[in-house]
């Protein structure tokens, strides 16, 4: 067998750190994406001077993988503290990023009102805080993560509801963790308890690249050249006697010696025939948060000075940010942007609608409460709108889910084939776990060609 052509399905993140990676071991890879750009969720768009987030905003202290690929493809970092307004019970309070006492006692107002002062939400926060510390091992974003030993079959509003947490908590957190568009009793509770631990407990340590994190998509793809190949959907991969001889598209049938599936588990199980029992179930326990993202161009800040983001706990008002306030390089001069992010049920709602229909709605919805002193735009102010829809936006990994993928990959019944898993559900679920998964796969490549040339 000749060590040649591997071919990548899938251009997102998983897909393009492989590529990247195979390149690094010198070994050309061709990338298949389906949609008409790469970078999935940490994908990124250039309008006009404008640099835009499709999905992912930042990266933890844990993002080792992310925060190592920024470093070696030249992007500057900078801190992302993040000044939030709350609307809670008819009005609004504010949290800034701060672990000192002096921060706390800045919080104080806005933490009652959040009603995380109370008796019971400070016995479940202790509670909370030493289940973190004690795991904080298992409990991270990291490559080296082992969050699947904390996994359970419980979800993390059962698990809040079983520690004791007070209705008005509950709701607080469910602001806070529905970020990742998912719902509660749908997200698994070491998935949740790493969210807290690297974002709630750190809310002064999250970075990202001076034009948000879809550069490191633009750096990735400018790295791989003319390998990578948009709109080109992949509608299965071709078998024959156990070894993947190749993948079928639109175009016709591309021969190759390794095949990586990088797409999200559900298309993987829909393009790949004959799985291994076991893999087709543990991909069948993935499941993903729906979403919708419009980023509006303006000539003026959308918010009061200084305030980074205004969420809505009690309802599906999308949350609201201004990117512009930590990154000033991703707009012109004196230019702003506003994000506006809803999830779930909200999301599906908005999915059959035209783009000025979900820009007119999702403002219409930011304009019932605006936070004091908005400059909020109207229906047809701006400069551009861009909306993204997520049918799989985020695996906020299902009770269960880390335990049945950590078995599969134990078990390894692809080992010795050809053809390769990546994804973020390889992982723990996240971009880092996205960038890991598929560096970690391109080396396995790389080995496998090397032990048959």
């Amino acid at each position: 067998m000749r060590t040649g052509r591997v071919v990548i399905i899938g251009g997102g993140t998983a897909g393009l750190s492989a590529a990247y990676t195979l390149k690094k071991r010198g070994i050309e890879a061709i990338v298949l994406e389906a949609d008409d750009r790469v970078g999935g969720r940490m994908g990124g768009d250039r309008v006009g001077g404008f640099s835009l987030d499709q999905g992912a905003d930042f990266f933890t202290p844990s993002h080792d993988v992310a925060l190592r690929l920024c470093d070696e493809l030249g992007l500057r970092l900078v801190l992302a503290p993040m000044k939030l307004g709350w609307f809670r019970r008819g009005r609004f309070v504010t949290t800034c990023p701060s672990k000192t006492i002096g921060g706390l006692f800045r919080n104080l107002r806005a933490l009652k009102a959040c009603g995380m002062l109370s008796p019971r939400a400070m016995r479940t926060i202790l509670r909370l805080v030493r289940t973190i510390e004690s795991n904080s091992e298992h409990l991270t974003f990291s490559s080296e993560s082992h969050a699947a030993e904390m996994d359970g079959d419980e979800s993390v509003l059962e698990y809040l509801t079983r520690l004791g947490a007070p209705r008005e908590m509950v709701t607080t957190m469910k602001g806070f963790l529905e970020l990742t568009m998912a719902d509660l009793d749908q997200m698994g509770t070491a998935y949740a308890l790493t969210i807290m631990g690297e974002v709630m407990l750190k809310p002064d340590q999250q970075r990202m690249p001076e034009r948000g994190v879809g550069s490191l998509t633009h750096a990735l793809a400018d790295n791989c050249g003319d390998r990578v190949s948009v709109a080109t959907p992949v509608r299965h991969v071709t078998i024959k006697d156990g070894t993947a001889t190749g993948v079928v598209a639109d175009s016709g049938t591309i021969d190759a010696d390794a095949v990586i599936c990088a797409t999200s588990a559900t298309v993987a199980l829909d393009i790949i025939p004959d799985l291994p029992e076991d893999v087709r179930l543990a991909l069948g326990r993935v499941t993903y948060s729906r979403g919708c993202r419009v980023v509006i161009g303006l000539d003026r800040p959308p918010l009061p000075p200084g305030l980074h983001g205004v969420l809505y706990p009690e309802d599906m008002t999308p949350l609201l940010l201004d990117r512009t306030i930590n990154l000033p390089a991703c707009a012109p001069a004196g230019k702003s942007t506003l994000d506006l992010l809803v999830g779930r049920d909200r999301a599906e709602e908005l999915f059959p609608l035209d783009d000025e229909e979900v820009r007119r709605q999702l403002l219409r919805d930011a304009r019932r409460n605006p936070y004091p002193g908005s400059n909020l735009p109207g229906d047809d102010d701006g400069i551009f709108t861009r909306v993204y829809r997520w049918r799989e936006a985020v695996c906020a990994a299902p009770p269960g889910m880390l335990t049945t993928i950590a078995e599969m990959r134990r078990r390894n019944s692809l080992q010795g084939t050809n053809l390769f898993l990546a994804g973020d559900y390889m992982r723990m679920p996240s971009v880092n776990g996205a960038l890991g998964s598929g560096v970690d796969t391109a080396n396995e490549v790389a080995d496998w060609l090397a032990s048959r040339a």
